[in-house]
Order: C-alpha cells, then sequence, then structure tokens
C-alpha cells in the first residue's frame, strides 16, 4: 500500500487528506469517513464560529478514533477560532492565507501540528521559517480560493527543493490514483484533494452542485476575483455558470458597477441559523439550499474532468490507492 514518512508521523496509512472545504462543506461526516479509511480527514471550518467549530471537533470524534485535522482561513476566522482548536487538541491544524507565526509556538504546546496552505515557493519558505511541521502548496488548477498562480508540476518539486527537510502536501488538480502517484514523484509525502472529496456522498455541498462538477470538464472553470462578497480581493476558482457568463458578457465590470448587486440569490443553514446569501457572496450551495444556483457561487478546480461519478468518501480513498498500487506494481514488472 502506498505510503510516506508523513503517514507514519500522523498517524496516518495512506497520504490522502480531503480539503478543508470552508463553510462546514467538509463536515465531520467527511472528515471521519476519510480518516477511516486511513487517509487524514480534514474539517473545513473556514468562515464559522468558534461554537460551531468546536461542535464540528466533537462530532468528528464521535466518528472516528484515527487522526483528522481542522482547516481554518485566517482572514475569516473569528480570534477564538485558533484557541478553540488547540484547547480540544486536534492532530493537526491546516491554516490558509496568511502569517501562521503567531500560533506555532502554542501549537507546538497542544502538540498539534501546524501546517500552512502557500502558492508559492516564498510564501513557502516563509512557513518553514515560522517553525511550522509541513507545508501545502497549491496550485492554480484548484478549485475555491486560489493562492497559487502557477501550475502544481513546476510549484511543487521547487518547493519540496526549497523546504527539505519539512515535509510537503500537495494540492489542486489531483483526483485519480495516477495523479497522486505523480504528486509522490515530485516529492510530495501526502495530496490534498477538493473537487474530488466534494463529489463524494458525505460532503455537504448541494446535490445539484455536485452533479454540475461531475458533467464539466476543466474549460468550464474560471479563475476570478468575481464572488468577493465576504471575502473582498481574493482569487478563487469557479464553474463558468450563468452568473459568470453575465458578468463576463457585460465587461467583467468591477465593484460598484455589477448588476445585481445587492440581490438575494438564496438561503442556506449555516451553522445553525438560515442566512440569505447575496449575489456574488462567497458561500457555494450546501445541504438545504433554496434559490438559484445559475447565480451561486460553485467553486470547482480543473479536475472536475477528472471526476465522474459521486461515491462514497472510503470508495474514493480505496480507489485512488489501487489505482496507486498498480501503477507502482507495474514498474517493477
Amino acid at each position: 500500500m502506498v505510503t510516506t514518512p508523513l503517514c507514519e508521523a500522523l498517524g496516518t496509512q495512506v497520504p490522502i487528506w480531503n480539503a478543508g472545504m470552508g463553510g462546514g462543506l467538509a463536515g465531520p461526516e467527511l472528515a471521519a469517513a476519510v480518516s477511516n479509511a486511513g487517509g487524514l480527514g480534514v474539517l473545513g471550518m473556514g468562515g464559522l464560529p468558534t461554537p460551531a467549530i468546536r461542535e464540528s471537533i466533537h462530532r468528528v470524534r464521535a466518528l472516528t478514533d484515527r487522526p483528522f485535522g481542522v482547516n481554518l482561513i485566517m482572514p475569516l476566522m473569528d480570534e477564538e477560532a485558533v484557541a478553540c482548536c488547540l484547547d480540544e487538541r486536534v492532530p493537526v491544524l491546516v491554516l490558509f492565507w496568511g502569517d501562521p507565526s503567531p500560533y506555532v509556538e502554542d501549537a507546538h504546546r497542544a502538540g498539534t501540528k501546524l501546517l500552512v496552505q502557500c502558492g508559492s515557493v516564498e510564501e513557502a519558505r516563509q512557513t518553514a521559517a515560522s517553525g511550522a511541521d509541513a507545508v501545502m502548496i497549491q496550485g492554480v488548477e484548484a478549485g475555491g480560493h486560489v493562492r497559487g498562480t502557477t501550475a502544481l508540476s513546476v510549484l511543487l518539486p521547487a518547493t519540496v527543493e526549497a523546504v527539505t527537510p519539512l515535509p510537503v502536501i500537495a494540492a489542486g488538480g489531483i483526483a485519480t490514483g495516477r495523479g497522486l502517484l505523480a504528486a509522490l514523484d515530485l516529492g510530495a509525502q501526502a495530496v490534498s484533494l477538493g473537487t474530488r472529496f466534494l463529489c463524494s456522498e458525505e460532503s455537504r455541498a448541494a446535490q445539484e452542485y455536485k452533479q454540475r462538477i461531475v458533467a464539466a470538464a476543466a474549460e468550464d472553470t474560471r479563475y476570478t476575483k468575481m464572488f468577493d462578497v465576504g471575502w473582498p480581493d481574493a482569487t478563487h476558482r469557479v464553474l463558468r455558470n450563468t452568473a459568470v457568463r453575465e458578468w463576463e458578457a457585460a465587461g467583467s465590470p468591477p465593484v460598484g458597477v455589477r448588476v445585481g448587486e445587492g440581490d438575494v440569490i438564496g438561503k442556506m443553514p449555516v451553522a445553525g441559523q438560515v442566512v440569505d446569501l447575496p449575489r456574488y457572496g462567497v458561500f457555494m450551495p450546501m445541504e438545504g439550499f433554496e434559490g438559484d444556483l445559475d447565480h451561486a457561487v460553485l467553486y470547482s478546480g480543473q479536475s472536475c474532468a477528472l471526476v465522474n461519478d459521486i461515491l462514497p468518501a472510503a470508495q474514493i480513498v480505496h480507489d485512488l490507492v489501487e489505482a496507486a498500487d498498480a501503477l507502482i506494481a507495474a514498474r517493477t514488472r
């Protein structure tokens, strides 16, 4: 079975993580399923209040006794979010979009491994210098909010060389066993998959959203800053739905002169409350969404071209490992 030194260090069996897709899209059910299958399940708690984070940590612990992680987005978290995770002694804390240095010592004191998702070699170097335990490097192929501007095939080996001996986790564009093995060959010690696990049975994405990803090709995605209400000036990759096409047809107008600004395109339960979703807002359609999917944000990586079904998360992990192991076996014949 394919494994790495990072698997041994974290207590996982295989080097497969689900991306910590925010807003609770990667919830306890998904994280536990990935961890129970031998990978590292990661809760996507970006944008959620601390009580919801604590509740999710308790829930995932009720569903698995295996290691798991929590992902927080630094511009969107309240000041108690990290303290909550460390108080709960989560095994792995993944931070994104900011400076991790204020949290490193506290994390190590709590026995938590801390890593940062980065988008450049320079950011990875800074993360390594902060004392973080690992670096996750994100290629521009990735879905959701994207820090990277370079293809993973270039960025990953350059990052591995820059931060060795720190472990590197690869993110962006990976959805198959062949992609897993390619990332390991380029020096990664684990892979983090978003779009593939978004289309798992356990993810909290709305069912029609999942089906649109299954039907999409890489060319159907757009790298943009368009969906910025709630998180301005942050690049992201989305499916090109009606909202994107209308914005493009209007000449990609800036904030303040876009059609429909201020409109409500739907509502959805988030952290125990039903919230209105504004046009151009950052929250994607999840379970309980009621509204206009054609004007919602539909985050997706280019790996949608490789995602052709909606499967149980454990089956996804199993299939990735089986395919990678078969490729390794074929090399030795």
